[in-house]
């Protein structure tokens, strides 16, 4: 699981996990994935949320929340955007998980005080990019968190806003986060016309 990973870069694959995981009625594991690629946090930082983090006390979802991150220790406020709000409330009205707000987001289903493990995460996440078809790239748990990323820039977001998002003290390791290939810069040299 050391291995460099990469993002998905495809958004026909991303939705192909959706409506996969949609369709099997995983509402748990369309949770970790949706909220996985959009909040773009490590694995274990995910992993450790629980119920009253998203959810307010009149059970609505949040605007958005804090984290201290467990790698840097730094705060971390993330906004839970309207793909990740839609997960969230899907898990609510499909299952019994909020009936204590101490439960984990992603929690374990043989007891929702527990959260999943990484490497059932890992297994997961692998299991979802094969099933759509994505075996040739590297896949691990990491790959959520650099697939928002890659769509960020893709999407026009500086690397500045990216990294200060990922609290990296650097840009050169926002630059390897996003996955940045070859063809990703021959098309910078097909948009830009002087």
């Amino acid at each position: 699981m050391g291995n460099r990973v990469e993002p998905i870069r495809s958004k026909t694959k991303i939705k192909e996990i959706k409506k996969m995981l949609l369709s099997k009625k995983k509402w748990r594991d369309y949770v970790l994935f949706v909220c996985g690629i959009n909040f773009g946090l490590r694995i274990g930082d995910l992993l450790k949320l629980r119920i009253k983090d998203v959810i307010d006390s009149s059970k609505n979802v949040r605007d958005n929340f804090e984290i201290v991150e467990q790698k840097t220790g730094k705060r971390n406020t993330i906004k839970i955007n309207q793909e990740a709000v839609k997960a969230i409330e899907l898990l609510t009205d499909k299952t019994l998980v909020t009936a204590n707000m101490n439960n984990y987001l992603v929690y374990n289903t043989r007891d929702c005080s527990k959260s999943i493990s990484r490497v059932q995460a890992y297994k997961l996440v692998r299991k979802w990019c094969r099933q759509v078809g994505i075996i040739e790239e590297a896949i691990g748990t990491h790959t959520l968190r650099k697939t928002w990323g890659y769509h960020a820039h893709k999407q026009g977001i500086s690397i500045a806003v990216i990294q200060a998002k990922y609290k990296h003290s650097s840009v050169k390791t926002t630059r390897h986060y996003l996955g940045i290939e070859q063809k990703d810069v021959d098309e910078a040299y097909d948009k830009v016309k002087l």
